[in-house]
């Protein structure tokens, strides 16, 4: 159902089983309306209709001297009340449903249609007119009069049970739910992060849920630490070949055409860069925890930008306290700054605020920015647009990096398009 898209177990639940009991119970108070109230009220109906008709032929048949007293005595003991000439100037058809079922006991008692009418009031009241003797006996009774005729005591006791069973649903649910909610906040915390503890009285089956959880994560981890010392052993071993190659480009005779001399160092060039980059994303799951001033550290990097022929522009803090990994920040926001210089313009702007309870940090350019399907491929390693942002200098792993050292630290880094223009990288993080 479209109603429960996008809710949370414990609301497709709690409303599911809300709306099952209050269905329910609508459909019990229906069969007993239909199979208890409904004819206890014609029943009543036709007692009073049967009391009206003998009162109003007794009242006709009594001498005028003994009236009064049968009056008197037939409102204090029956609540029915009886006038020839009622003082009455507007009145209406009953709407009552009992009105309509008394007008009915009485139209076939009498034979004839007999009326029930409503006239309101200080306290509403019911007329019947009577015909008996060749005369019109007005019969009339409060409208109170009927509160014992139906059992409205039923009605409040379904209404109340139906109150009570949402409300222990409700409870039920969010108490089974609960370690749910628990195991959702362990797969969204970083693979660093403790396991949480489930509440006490729970189901057995989410504590083993929990511990395949546990020994899953410990598995990836431990994939995801063999993967990377693989990498960095390679790209380590690398460099004793690598250094040769350079030993050998130094010792070419002097006759050597400049071009190929100057296409082999470039080329030895990038293979440093290369390495360097792969030994970088083999370390950058290990953090060395530590507590220094962000804006500091943004400031040095800024400063290490402009040398290098770009433009910088911060909307940022006097200081802000953080706890974490600073070199791998340093890094991380070197790595961003390169793609800006070389992709973007080589003008950044920096703008750091908190949005819907995490903090924020925002480094835009002005470049041609990237197509939306590429956004989160070019966090994988190796992978190099063929837009107008491609550059032949660059290998494909410097954004991989900045994701790998953001998600070390329980960070989440992305892109966007920005609507004026150029790409903005987002880096954000709770409190």
């Amino acid at each position: 159902m479209r109603i429960f898209r996008g809710r949370s177990l414990f609301a497709q639940t709690a409303w599911t089983l809300g709306f099952g009991i209050v269905l329910l119970q609508l459909l019990t108070l229906l069969i007993i309306v239909a199979t208890v109230l409904y004819p206890l009220a014609e029943r009543s109906a036709e007692d009073l209709a049967g009391l009206i008709v003998i009162s109003a032929q007794t009242y006709v048949e009594l001498p005028a001297v003994t009236r009064p007293a049968f009056q008197e005595s037939l409102q204090a003991d029956n609540g029915l009340a009886i006038s020839l000439h009622p003082e009455i100037r507007t009145k209406k058809p009953a709407g009552h449903l009992y009105g309509r079922l008394l007008s009915r006991a009485l139209s076939q008692r009498l034979e004839q249609p007999i009326p029930v009418y409503r006239v309101a009031g200080s306290t509403q009241t019911f007329w019947v007119p009577i015909p008996m003797g060749g005369q019109r006996i007005w019969v009339h009774f409060d409208r109170r009069r009927l509160a014992s005729s139906l059992p409205i005591a039923m009605i409040f006791v379904i209404t109340f049970s139906t109150l009570a069973l949402v409300i222990l649903t409700t409870i039920l649910v969010r108490r089974v739910l609960r370690p749910l909610g628990v195991l959702s906040d362990a797969l969204r915390r970083s693979w660093k992060a403790p396991l949480p503890v489930l509440p006490k009285g729970g189901a057995r089956e989410f504590q083993d849920l929990l511990t395949v959880f546990a020994r899953m994560r410990t598995r990836l981890q431990a994939m995801i630490d063999h993967q990377s010392l693989l990498l960095t052993g390679i790209s380590h071993d690398l460099r004793s070949p690598l250094a040769r190659l350079r030993m050998a480009w130094e010792l070419l005779p002097m006759t050597t055409p400049e071009h190929l001399r100057s296409g082999m160092l470039q080329d030895l060039e990038r293979m440093d860069v290369l390495l360097a980059q792969s030994l970088a994303l083999g370390r950058s799951m290990t953090a060395r925890v530590a507590d220094f001033d962000l804006i500091v550290l943004l400031r040095e990097v800024g400063q290490e930008f402009v040398r290098a022929g770009g433009r910088w522009q911060a909307d940022l803090p006097r200081r802000f306290p953080f706890r974490g990994d600073r070199e791998a920040l340093r890094r991380l926001f070197t790595n961003v700054l390169d793609n800006v210089r070389c992709y973007g313009g080589g003008e950044a702007h920096l703008a750091l605020h908190k949005d819907v309870g995490r903090w924020v940090l925002q480094i835009c350019d002005r470049g041609p920015g990237i197509p939306d399907p590429d956004l989160e491929r070019v966090f994988e390693p190796f992978y190099r647009l063929d837009s107008a942002r491609s550059h032949s200098e660059g290998s494909g792993l410097g954004l991989a990096i900045a994701r790998q050292l953001a998600e070390a630290q329980d960070m989440q880094l992305r892109l966007f398009n920005a609507p004026q223009g150029g790409l903005c990288a987002e880096l954000s993080w709770p409190p």
